[in-house]
């Protein structure tokens, strides 16, 4: 045992190895002393009995490139959920990318009044088209959209009653709770109406003189059906007017227009009711970055605006400069710049073209075995939870090769599938041409392995 702990290198031994000159010491230096002492651990409690120089060597040299490579990599999404918030929602178009990038690599006026030679405000330059694309008074952009209630209940509901249904009060992904967040804002919730009906009057007979807001809280991918009850947003908005009252409806998601659903009313249909006040994502169905998006009244939105949370909940050039584009792309109608609208509008037909290319490539592999299958595609990120997308996609199949596996494998290789009836499956909606090649390399070198 003394033998053996006597050949380890020393650490500076192996920094001034030939082998690491290319490698920064302040990394590679607590990778060494880390490796070093499990294998010290190991030689004490007697579980490692030899030692090679050389395979530490390349051990180290993989933990060193693991270190200094990002650890958020591209993935295929063939899960067919459009904004796999796990895979980061809404992508980005070439198009747009190409229209922020000269202003991210030098100085810009995002917070500079050019006209008056001074301090400016970052949020006129997305106030202007959300309120020439929606019709509002006004309106501002903080970092998300659980930031935008958080800004609202704290501005107008803080040590006073805001009136909610019981059957809106969910928890969404990452244990978001609207009643946690309403006590973080020091507002006093008050539930009305029972878990699966609330109705007007509920909200009417809780209204006292401590009652300062109104709110509609979307329900993400929670639904309830059958003997159910709920109030219109536009009724509420009225019952709010009429008692003299904030009415507000935290969205959650929200679509502009030209999606096939029934589901929901889009941000627009909503904004005839000219609510009080109104936040949605910026990067869900809304196809832009995370941002959480408040439009409303004018003496409202000044409100927010003096409220010192704004400032830790403010958003950035980047944000700023994409969202700005993406609005941009809705105002011109150049839909196509939006990559979120682009996969939920696909026609059947369009995704069937695609799977059959797919599949022709996959078709000379052996021994694997795949067909085209019909699938349905969610828009995921909590948004339409009962609107199915018809699609379609292909099963894959290896001899004495588990499902689970196959999946696996492919995950490591950066493709993200689903098993469905103990087959992988790869749904073609979200995946795009360019990435046909990395599929069928994946299976190929898999293939191989059994």
């Amino acid at each position: 045992m003394k033998e053996l702990l006597q050949t380890l290198p020393k650490v500076d031994e192996l920094l001034r190895d030939p082998l690491f000159t290319q490698c920064k010491s302040k990394i590679l230096k607590p990778l060494i002393q880390e490796e070093l002492q499990k294998i010290r651990e190991q030689i004490l409690c007697n579980t490692l009995h030899s030692f090679c120089i050389h395979t530490l060597k390349s051990h180290l040299l993989s933990l060193y490139s693991k270190h200094t490579q990002s650890s958020v990599l591209p993935l295929v999404n063939a899960t067919g959920v459009v904004l796999q918030t796990n895979l980061g929602r809404s992508l980005f178009s070439q198009e747009i990318l190409d229209e922020v990038f000269p202003l991210l690599v030098r100085y810009n006026n995002l917070e500079y009044d050019i006209k008056q030679g001074k301090r400016g405000e970052r949020y006129t330059h997305l106030k202007h088209l959300l309120c020439t694309l929606l019709g509002c008074e006004d309106a501002i952009v903080v970092n998300n959209n659980a930031s935008a209630v958080l800004l609202v209940l704290s501005t107008f509901g803080k040590d006073k009653e805001v009136i909610i249904s019981r059957g809106e009060l969910v928890e969404i992904g990452g244990a978001f709770r609207i009643p946690e967040v309403m006590k973080l804002s020091g507002s006093k919730l008050v539930e009305v109406g029972t878990t699966n009906k609330t109705h007007l009057s509920d909200y009417e007979e809780a209204i006292n003189t401590e009652t300062s807001m109104l709110m509609k809280a979307h329900q993400s991918n929670f639904k309830q059906i059958g003997f159910t009850a709920s109030v219109q947003f536009s009724a509420l908005t009225d019952l709010a007017k009429q008692k003299g009252l904030i009415d507000y409806y935290d969205l959650g998601s929200g679509y502009m227009q030209g999606l096939c659903t029934n589901e929901e009313p889009s941000i627009l249909e909503l904004c005839k009711a000219n609510p009080s006040l109104l936040s949605f994502s910026g990067d869900k169905l809304f196809g832009g970055p995370q941002a959480g998006i408040i439009i409303g009244r004018s003496a409202l939105i000044a409100q927010l605006k003096k409220n010192h949370l704004l400032r830790a909940l403010r958003i950035d050039k980047f944000t700023t400069l994409t969202l700005e584009a993406t609005l941009r792309a809705y105002l011109n109608e150049e839909f196509e710049k939006i990559p979120t609208l682009c996969m939920l509008n696909l026609s059947t037909e369009q995704i069937k073209q695609k799977t059959q290319a797919l599949l022709s490539l996959l078709a000379p592999i052996p021994p694997l075995m795949s067909q085209t299958i019909v699938l349905d595609s969610l828009a995921g990120g909590g948004s339409l939870p009962q609107t199915p997308f018809k699609s379609y996609g292909i099963s894959l199949s290896l001899p004495n090769l588990k499902a689970s596996v196959l999946e696996q494998k492919l995950r490591e290789r950066g493709i993200i599938a689903r098993i469905i009836q103990e087959k992988v499956c790869l749904d073609l909606r979200c995946i795009q041409e360019s990435e046909y090649i990395q599929i069928k390399e994946a299976l190929e070198e898999i293939s191989k392995e059994i």
